[in-house]
């Protein structure tokens, strides 16, 4: 390996990747107790992502989203209860047309106690942290 005024190129790179932060660890997420009579069936609203329908069925959660950016935003959400806590995958799979590419991601959510209120982050691909807050407030029932 070659040597650069004694550091080795591997040693320098360390230090350059721990300088810039490196891989971010973040807390474990974990669900609490289950809510009695929970429904999350029903129209949302996220001031991250607009307007949103879930579909309950038993401990699964489907929907969709209707991004503030337009049409070719918007995206579906599927994912699982456990808990006070609903863990999603969400995709949204652009428009060509408009240069805007396919993304996907996971997300979760701590459910208020009153199941009318949704707090979590989201993330791309596996991560469910990188991409920033997301909120939602129940605005009807189904």
């Amino acid at each position: 390996m070659r040597r650069v005024h004694g550091w080795s190129i591997v040693a320098l790179l360390g230090i350059t990747a721990a300088g810039c932060g490196g891989a971010q660890t973040h807390p474990e997420v974990k669900p609490g107790p289950a809510i009695p009579g929970l429904q999350m069936s029903g129209l949302w609203y996220s001031p991250q992502f607009g307007d949103m329908e879930l579909a309950q069925s038993g401990p699964k959660v489907t929907g969709t989203y209707k991004h503030p950016r337009g049409p070719e935003h918007d995206g579906t959400v599927r994912g699982e209860i456990v808990g006070d806590l609903l863990r999603i995958e969400w995709i949204q799979p652009g428009d060509p047309n408009a240069g805007v590419f396919p993304i996907r991601g996971k997300a979760f959510f701590r459910i208020a106690n009153d199941g009318r209120k949704l707090e979590g982050r989201w993330g791309y691909d596996n991560d469910e942290w990188d991409g920033g807050q997301w909120t939602a407030e129940k605005s009807s029932y189904e």
